[in-house]
């Protein structure tokens, strides 16, 4: 379980850490007109051509820590509206405030949100945050109370922009797709991937285990991957990712992924594989993704129930599938 941190120096801290971790990442600085017509203010903004993601921080003492981000790349002098704030309280504990820093039992720092978003719109806000969020849940001691919370990323890890620029692209489809939706619940009816549907939805179960901040990232970048062979790539409510021949309505292949090599995560991902590989006609074949330093440990057991295993690692940014080209393929 994770706990909040409301000690001011430690937030100044991270604060400092949150910003720098993206200036690696950073192109140029665009002076643009940041916020809405009527309440909007010059402000230089850092884009970063790799995240696809521009970013703004600005401090106010004794008040907050902004940080405002959009996608794209905006247009220099033009008007900027922005897609998402992780906003941390400048000191204490204040659940106003989107954002605040956490850490768990081994000392390690996250980033979470609250759910708090905003968009002028009707239908954009909390309710929709967490109705239709997915991504990494955990639940939290904030202060005297316990919440769930959505994990943005861990901050010292190397991949944290990446992590929190896919939650900036999540929020945009979360907005995007309810401003043209007369439901609250989202629907997603066509065969297509998409990144705001990877993840786990909040759970009712107190003491549920965090996943891995990595998990939303790989399933993404295996997405990627896949794309270049030639076969429809989705995902939906049950299946967090999958493949379909061309010329077929048929799911081939059936993927889930495991981010640590934990025998009781191993497990229950493995029979979630299997219900969804005997709800499917045609047999599709079943794959589990773990780290590579887990793979030679499952294997021969998975193989036994008919469940492939795919690891993989990460360098720095980077996270590599080194034995991808060893799944078994059939397009026709």
């Amino acid at each position: 379980m994770l706990k909040v941190i409301d000690d001011e120096k430690l937030i100044a801290r991270y604060a400092r850490l949150f910003t720098k971790s993206f200036r690696p990442f950073v192109d140029e600085k665009i002076r643009v007109k940041l916020g809405h017509q009527g309440a909007s203010f010059g402000a230089k903004v850092a884009w970063s051509k790799k995240l696809g993601i521009w970013i703004f921080s600005q401090a106010t003492r004794n008040v907050r820590y902004w940080n405002a981000f959009g996608r794209g790349k905006p247009p220099a002098s033009g008007q900027l509206p922005i897609t998402a704030e992780i906003n941390f309280p400048w000191a204490g504990i204040d659940r106003r405030t989107g954002a605040a820093f956490a850490q768990d039992a081994q000392k390690q720092i996250y980033v979470i949100h609250r759910g708090i978003i905003g968009g002028g719109k009707k239908g954009i806000g909390k309710s929709l945050f967490e109705e239709n969020y997915r991504g990494v849940w955990a639940w939290m001691e904030d202060g005297d109370s316990l919440a769930q919370v959505a994990v943005i990323g861990c901050l010292g890890s190397s991949r944290f922009a990446l992590q929190a620029a896919q939650f900036v692209g999540k929020i945009e489809k979360l907005k995007s797709t309810a401003a043209f939706s007369s439901q609250t619940s989202l629907n997603f009816s066509e065969v297509s991937f998409r990144e705001e549907r990877v993840g786990n939805p909040p759970s009712s179960l107190p003491d549920a285990e965090m996943d891995a901040c990595d998990h939303d990232l790989m399933i993404s970048h295996l997405a990627a991957v896949l794309s270049r062979w030639k076969f429809k790539i989705g995902n939906d409510a049950d299946m967090e990712l999958f493949l379909m021949p061309p010329a077929s309505d048929s799911v081939s292949h059936i993927f889930a992924a495991c981010a640590d090599g934990s025998e009781k995560n191993v497990l229950a991902a493995a029979a979630k594989l299997l219900l969804q590989k005997s709800a499917r006609d045609g047999h599709p074949l079943a794959i589990l993704v773990m780290p590579e330093a887990y793979v030679t440990k499952y294997v021969q057991p998975l193989r036994r129930i008919s469940v492939d295993v795919l690891g993989y690692r990460t360098e720095g940014e980077k996270i590599i599938f080194p034995d991808l080209g060893r799944i078994k393929i059939d397009q026709n």
